[in-house]
């Protein structure tokens, strides 16, 4: 059964070249994608992004789990995704930051 540690949150819409290749926000959900499999039970991870032309654009991280007590490892470890966000907040404003865990259906 695999477990969905899923993070999202709002960032204004001029905030966009952050997202972009190169952008602060952009390297920050890379270096997740890269050091995230060094993690016991990593499955995968995916980051997206609202394309709509609303005010804000919602972004999304998602990573994937083999076991429950791989998920609740990570979540407790330094690359936690909120952590690793939360401290990058004072350069881009990471509005309304909520975190969720699915499990998986069969």
């Amino acid at each position: 059964m695999a477990y969905v540690y899923r993070i999202e949150f709002d960032i204004e819409r001029e905030q966009m070249t952050e997202l972009e290749i190169g952008g602060s926000l952009e390297r920050v959900l890379g270096y997740l994608r890269t050091l995230l499999p060094s993690e016991k039970g990593f499955v995968e991870a995916r980051a997206m992004r609202t394309v709509e032309t609303e005010p804000r654009i919602h972004v999304v991280f998602e990573s994937t789990w083999q076991r429950w007590d791989d998920l609740v490892a990570h979540r407790e470890s330094s690359l936690a995704e909120d952590k690793v966000l939360t401290e990058f907040e004072p350069h881009v404003a990471l509005k309304d930051l909520s975190s969720r865990i699915y499990e998986e259906v069969d």
